[in-house]
């Protein structure tokens, strides 16, 4: 055989034996190609064919494999060992190693040892691991690879937004928490602050129901402390304080940071005692220009409504008792007769990029969301466009913001589910003609609410624009100068129409409409100098500004009667005087001011990055204090140990970061004081007939208080913050105590009497005061797991969990006595309605919480179906009196928050369950819709007929109706896909569903067991009294339902 013809024979024989091995020419050549050089080329490109002699041998191996020539010869594999080690040369156990690209990998053992078969054309591996950076190895002609992993130090990196700048995570001294974009909770959303419910230890954010109209949720931060001031955190955005949360689009979002204690918050002065939430909106980024998309599609249903007696139930109810009752002839469920199913969809755009110099963000959002009650409604536009220049080589910076956003409203009336539960269910809803069935005289509970939600007319417009400017120039080294300035303009415009065709309660048959409008102009200048400078091993920083804020307001309101209905609310002349003469137009207007005026400065020092110094100060003057107080002073000051710095603790395998945090500061809150609040006022107060027409009276309305001031707020904070195990765990505890003094509340006078440090004369029956102590301590924990990070597969759970004591202290001065032997009792059932005794579930009372329970110890029923209590003085018969006692708290003892991300390949899965324990609630909708002795005439609940009251007892308020209002909800729940194999046309195109409010896990038996604790509302759903905090935990008759939501959405970039 020739040299060339052996040589031929030789490269097909190792191309065919793979797949031939029973060919003579394999068996026979095979065993002499090991060492062959051309072979370990043809091994790596797996199908080379060289050309080959055309000898008759040659020519039939050909033939035989040319049936497999098509077929992949199979990959060669080959092992990798190595060892895996961290910055001090220790082995790292549980490394995860990944073949780049592909689902093949391993993990180091105790001693970081690894050993991985990878395939034949790999050639990178993957190392990742808790804590550390991940890093990516080419893997070359190597068979052992070592590897050293450099620690994750980016989540001491990350900076925290506080008031007038920012911080290093690592540098922060007070109390702090943030919520980036990415951790917000999904879904149909139409308010940003329900993006992150439940997601801060300590901020309770409750909407009161799923009205898409009332998009503003109570919000508390470590408790109430106020008794008649506004109780929640000042809201920044984008560094406009008092900036409206509704101006702007969730989508827009970036970020959300929680200023929780005083020495964090001090820097806003006569604001900051309820804390600060700082939102931070998105911004361009350098680069080719970004277009990202994403889009919502909700479906949205009642969770539950009042069990009460289908009408089946209600003619065989009557049957049984042997009453007689009126049959409408139909069978009405009334709630689903007002119900619908609600379909949601919201879209975003943004557009973004820019280059090193200059750089633009621009987004439209639109959301249109049906509430599932019909007739009601929000759709909301939002534009937003943020600039970014930089000149003179990046030592200044020009930021340009401007947004404006439209949205529409539709009301109903919460009335129309008061009558739906108590209407008769034979009744239909409409007549034979196709008119609304109405009863002719009836009563609130006796109306058609269908008629109601569909015959009346209230629906708003607003308006909203903001711009916002801001320079900074770096005028040496360090030395930076600052001005910001913003003009916000506000526009509410609403309209009421009630046609003469509605038989409502309270309706004398004639038309009736009005019109509301108000403007609220928003105007605010800064301008700050701060110094930035490092000295060996001492960084400092220092801050000094200056801040003006202007707020005006302008309102009108007009209303009139008995025209025709074809005008709706927009011809409001056209209507007519009543025949008894009376005055039924009302004219109103209003027109408000008011200045702050705030020096403030900051000084940050750190040595050696262990040992930290944070203090503030801020003197604010505003036009809103008494002559005597016009201006306050609100210092902190906090300090900071990095124990983990020190060199005992440096090299610990276990403490990765430890920080020891103590500070103290003053605060305060002068939202519960009017622009006007302390002065004498004289205003139209009624009419009086004369000549036969009516001209205005005008009396004193309001008495003077030149000692008005701000309440105060003192709090101490201790906190650490941690991170273990190669920042597997990290987290914070917090230790709070909140004490406030000089609370504004009413207090009573008497006409004539002597008041205050000025011995003025009372000419009205009270004044608004400081006056009072509330105190609020607590612990907070902050926790986050990462239970597994194996390459393709992570999961990650955070837990948060926030306990709060809330007291009042005292309610007495040297001026204004409160009576504690008698105190004041709120959220009223008051005499006449319902048959009810003048009882009220709620007293203000020293050493007690805000929101405490105080009526009679129910204990059973007697024979005839009375009900007895517990005697403590009134022989168990009084239980408006003597017989009452304390039975608890409407505010929470714990409230929680559990978050669990997994990410598994292309998948990624949330879910979040939220919790509050401990708190009581009073049942309205039990309380008078559970007497047995209102049926016939009225619909009950089914219950009332097992609740064992007699007939002809009337419902009484007691224990009996306050119920454990504890519960656990699933809120949240994300399941996201990433499309692969799309990156050419798309980036990160990505579709996920979610649902809210899936389930929830309580012992109430009423619809829902969250309700506001930031609220004044009796238990007909109207205002309990002139405060906002004082009857908080009254589930009331009249409500909007609540729902549970699942999505379906999309988002892309390009």
């Amino acid at each position: 055989m020739s040299k060339r013809l052996a040589e031929s024979r030789r490269w097909l024989v190792y191309v065919g034996c793979s797949q031939l091995l029973t060919l003579p020419l394999c068996s026979v050549a095979a065993p002499t190609l090991g060492n062959d050089p051309d072979v370990s080329r043809l091994r790596t490109a797996h199908s080379r064919l060289m050309p080959v002699t055309e000898s008759r041998p040659s020519q039939l191996a050909r033939m035989a494999l040319r049936p497999t020539a098509d077929k992949p010869v199979k990959p060669v594999d080959r092992t990798i060992t190595g060892r895996v080690i961290d910055e001090q040369g220790s082995g790292l156990p549980g490394v995860s190693i990944v073949v780049k690209g592909s689902q093949r990998g391993s993990t180091t053992d105790a001693e970081g040892n690894y050993k991985l078969v990878i395939p034949d054309g790999a050639t990178t591996l993957t190392f990742s691991f808790v804590g550390y950076l991940a890093q990516d190895v080419a893997i070359g002609s190597q068979s052992v690879l070592n590897v050293t992993l450099k620690q994750d130090t980016k989540s001491l990196e990350e900076v925290v937004v506080v008031g007038y700048g920012t911080q290093k995570k690592a540098d922060v001294t007070g109390a702090t928490a943030t919520v980036t974009q990415k951790e917000f909770n999904a879904g149909v959303i139409n308010n940003p602050l329900q993006s992150v419910q439940g997601k801060v230890a300590g901020l309770v954010i409750q909407a009161p129901n799923s009205d898409p109209t009332n998009n503003r949720p109570a919000i508390r931060l470590r408790g109430t402390s106020s008794l008649s001031a506004n109780s929640e955190p000042l809201i920044v955005i984008d560094g406009v304080a008092g900036a409206n949360l509704t101006s702007v689009a969730p989508e827009d979002i970036e970020r959300v940071d929680v200023l929780k204690d005083a020495s964090a918050a001090a820097i806003y002065g006569s604001r900051g005692a309820n804390g600060v939430i700082v939102v931070t909106t998105k911004r361009g980024k350098s680069g080719q220009t970004q277009i990202e998309y994403n889009g919502y599609v909700g479906v949205q249903n009642v969770t539950k409504n009042p069990d009460v007696l289908t009408a089946d139930e209600f003619r065989q109810k009557a049957q049984e008792l042997g009453v007689k009752a009126i049959d409408g002839g139909a069978s009405t469920d009334w709630f689903k007769a007002m119900e619908q199913t609600a379909i949601s969809h919201n879209h975003s755009i943004g557009i973004s990029g820019g280059s090193n110099k200059f750089t633009y963000r621009g987004s439209l959002v639109y959301l249109n969301q049906p509430g599932v009650v019909k007739n009601s409604g929000y759709d909301r536009l939002n534009a937003r466009l943020n600039l970014v220049q930089k000149a003179f080589n990046d030592r200044m910076e020009i930021q340009l913001l401007v947004s404006q956003q439209f949205s529409n409203k539709k009301f109903i009336d919460y009335n129309a589910f008061r009558a739906a539960t108590k209407m008769n269910p034979t009744y239909p809803v409409y007549n034979a003609d196709g008119s609304f069935f109405q009863l002719a005289s009836p009563q609130i509970e006796e109306e058609n609410p269908v008629a109601r939600i569909s015959q009346i007319t209230n629906d708003a417009k607003e308006k909203q624009t903001l711009v916002n400017g801001k320079v900074s120039l770096e005028v040496l080294k360090g030395l930076k100068v600052g001005v910001n300035a913003s003009l916000s303009d506000f526009n509410y415009f609403s309209g009421y129409f009630v046609p003469s065709t509605f038989r409502g309660y309270a309706n004398t048959g004639k038309s009736l409409a009005n019109r509301f409008q108000r403007e609220v102009i928003d105007k605010l200048i800064e301008s700050t100098i701060s110094y930035n400078a490092t000295f060996g091993k001492s960084s400092l920083n220092v801050l000094a500004g200056h801040t003006y804020q202007k707020l005006g307001s302008e309102e009108m309101f007009a209303e009139n009667r008995d025209f025709p209905d074809i005008f709706g609310y927009n011809n409001l002349e056209a209507g007519n005087p009543l025949p008894d003469g009376g005055n039924t137009r009302v004219v109103r207007s209003n027109k408000y001011e008011a200045i702050l005026v705030g020096l403030l400065g900051r000084l940050n020092y750190s040595y050696d990055e262990k040992y930290l110094l944070t203090a503030n100060i801020r003197r604010d003057g505003s036009s809103r204090f008494g002559a005597n107080n016009r201006w306050g002073v609100f210092p902190s000051l906090s300090v900071g140990w990095r124990i983990s710095q020190e060199p005992f603790l440096k090299n610990s395998s276990v403490v990765n970061d430890l920080k020891i945090r103590l500070g103290y500061g003053v605060t305060g809150n002068q939202d519960g004081i009017g622009d006007y609040a302390s002065r004498l006022i004289f205003s139209q107060s009624g009419f009086y007939p004369t000549n036969g027409g009516f001209r205005s009276a005008y009396a004193f309305t309001q008495n003077a208080n030149p000692d008005l001031k701000w309440e105060t707020s003192a709090m101490t904070n201790l906190g650490f913050d941690f991170a273990l195990f190669n920042n597997r765990v990290q987290g914070s505890l917090e230790f709070y105590n909140k004490d406030t003094r000089d609370l504004l509340f009413n207090y009573p006078l008497s006409i004539g009497q002597k008041y205050g440090s000025e011995n003025l004369t009372a000419v009205v029956g009270s004044v608004l005061a400081n006056v009072g102590r509330v105190n609020n301590r607590g612990v907070e924990l902050s926790l986050t797991y990462q239970v597994i990070d194996k390459g393709k597969f992570n999961w990650q759970t955070t837990l948060n969990v926030a306990h709060n004591r809330n007291r009042v202290v005292s309610l007495t001065n040297d001026f204004y006595k409160y009576n504690t032997a008698n105190p004041t009792t709120y959220g009223g059932i008051g005499s006449g309605q319902g048959g009810f005794a003048n009882t009220f579930p709620i007293v203000l009372q020293e050493g007690y919480p805000i929101g405490q329970f105080y009526t009679a110890r129910f204990l059973r029923f007697d024979e005839r179906g009375n009900y007895v209590y517990e005697d403590n003085g009134g022989g168990g018969r009084d239980p408006g009196g003597k017989d009452r006692t304390y039975l608890g708290s409407s505010q929470p003892y714990m409230t929680l928050g559990w978050n669990n991300n997994f990410q598994y390949g292309n998948f990624d899965l949330n879910f979040f369950f939220r919790g509050s324990l401990g708190q009581k609630a009073l049942n309205g909708p039990y309380l008078l819709y559970a007497n047995p002795g209102n049926f016939p005439g009225n619909n009950v609940l089914a219950y009332a007929f097992q609740s064992g009251i007699g007939q002809g007892v009337a419902s009484q308020l007691s224990s009996l109706w306050i119920e454990d209002a504890s519960f656990i909800r699933l809120d949240n729940f994300r399941l996201g896909y990433r499309i692969p194999g799309l990156d050419r046309y798309v980036r990160n195109p990505q579709v996920y569903v979610s649902g809210q409010n899936l389930f929830v896990i309580t012992k109430y038996r009423g619809i829902d067991p969250e309700l506001r604790t930031g609220s004044s509302r009796d238990v007909y759903g109207g205002p309990g009294d002139n405060s906002v905090n004082l009857s908080p935990g009254i589930d009331p008759v009249s409500f909007y339902p609540r729902t549970r939501s699942f999505v379906l959405g999309v988002s892309v970039a390009f």
